[in-house]
C-alpha cells in the first residue's frame, strides 16, 4: 500500500493547502496510540489519513516535540476538514490529554450504527455492510498492543495502521443509506447531532487513582490513601520511563490503600522505592488527619 509519511511541521502544513487547493472537504483519519504498555505515559504515535487519493501516515511523536509541529497538528485536527472515524472518543480523550487538541469535525460512523442496533467493532462493521473479510482478531491484536514508539515503524504495522482508514468512506456512504431507509427523519436528526458532538468530552476525566478497581468500595480514608500510593508509583514510572504496572501491580497499590501503609506488602524487589512510598504513607496520614479536623 503506497503512502506518504509525515514528520515535518511544513509537510503537514503543505498537505493541509493542497487538500484547500484541490477542494478535498473530508478525509479518513485513524489513531494508534501508547498508554502505558512499552513506557510510561499515553502518547499519541500516529495518525492515518486518507483522501480517496492516497494514504498519509503522519508521525506524531515526532510533530509533538515542538510548538510548529503541535500547531500543524492543531490545524488538522481542529480544522474545518471532516475526519470520518470509528469509535472517536478514546482518540478524542487521547488528543485532550497528550496533545491539549480538542478533535473537531469528526464525522464518526459508529454513531450512525449503533443508530442501527450494530455494537459490533470496525472489522465487523466492514463486513456486515461491505461484505469485506479483514484480518483475524489475533492479528489485529498483535498489532493494537505493538509498540507504536519505535521509529522507523516495521512495515507489517503500517500496513494493518492504514487498514483502518482504507475502508471509511465506503461506510459512511453505506450507513448513511441504511439510516435514510430504516430510521425516521426525526431520529436521523437526532443520530446526526450525536455525530457533531461525538467528540466533545461529556464528562471530566477522572484522576488516574479513581480508575483502580473497586475505587468505589474503598473507605473515605481509603480513598486518601491510594490517591497518594498511586502518586508515589507514578512518580517513579515517570522518571524511569516504564509503565507504572512494572513499578507495581495496581492490586498490591489497593492492598497498601486498605493496609495503610507499605509495609508487607512492597515486594522484595521493591526496596529502593521504600522512601518514596514512605513519604507517601506520611503524607496520605496528614490529608487524612486535616480531614477530620475539618469535618469536625
Amino acid at each position: 500500500m503506497d503512502y506518504t509519511f509525515i514528520s515535518k511541521p511544513q509537510e503537514l502544513t503543505s498537505l493541509l493547502s493542497q487538500w484547500s487547493e484541490q477542494g478535498i472537504v473530508s478525509v479518513a483519519m485513524d489513531f494508534e496510540e501508547e498508554s502505558n504498555l512499552h513506557c510510561y505515559g499515553e502518547h499519541v504515535c500516529t495518525i492515518q489519513l486518507y483522501d480517496k487519493n492516497r494514504y498519509y501516515i503522519i508521525d506524531a511523536i515526532e510533530l509533538a516535540k515542538t510548538k510548529e509541529g503541535l500547531s500543524a497538528m492543531k490545524a488538522l485536527l481542529e480544522g474545518p476538514v471532516e475526519k470520518i472515524m470509528f469509535a472517536c472518543q478514546s482518540d478524542a480523550a487521547l488528543a485532550r490529554k497528550a496533545l491539549k487538541i480538542q478533535l473537531k469535525n469528526i464525522f464518526d460512523v459508529r454513531v450512525i450504527a449503533i443508530a442501527l442496533e450494530f455494537n459490533g467493532n470496525l472489522t465487523s462493521l466492514i463486513e456486515r455492510n461491505l461484505k469485506v473479510q479483514s484480518e483475524d482478531a489475533a492479528s489485529k491484536k498483535k498489532y493494537q498492543t505493538a509498540n507504536w514508539m519505535r521509529r522507523p515503524i516495521p512495515p507489517a504495522q503500517i500496513e494493518y495502521a492504514l487498514s483502518d482508514v482504507k475502508y471509511l468512506f465506503d461506510l459512511k456512504e453505506s450507513l448513511l443509506s441504511e439510516m435514510a431507509s430504516k430510521l425516521t427523519k426525526s431520529q436521523q436528526g437526532r443520530v446526526m447531532h450525536d455525530i457533531k458532538v461525538c467528540a466533545v468530552q461529556k464528562h471530566p476525566e477522572r484522576p488516574g487513582w479513581e480508575k483502580i478497581c473497586n475505587f468505589k468500595l474503598l473507605s473515605e480514608k481509603e480513598k486518601v490513601y491510594i490517591k497518594h500510593f498511586f502518586l508515589a508509583r507514578d512518580g517513579l514510572a515517570r522518571k524511569a520511563n516504564v509503565p507504572a504496572s512494572r513499578i507495581l501491580d495496581k492490586r498490591l497499590v489497593l492492598a497498601m490503600a486498605k493496609k495503610g501503609t507499605w509495609e508487607g506488602i512492597l515486594p522484595p524487589e521493591g526496596k529502593s522505592y521504600e522512601p518514596v512510598f514512605e513519604k507517601a504513607r506520611l503524607d496520605a496520614e496528614a490529608e487524612w488527619a486535616d480531614f477530620q479536623n475539618k469535618r469536625h
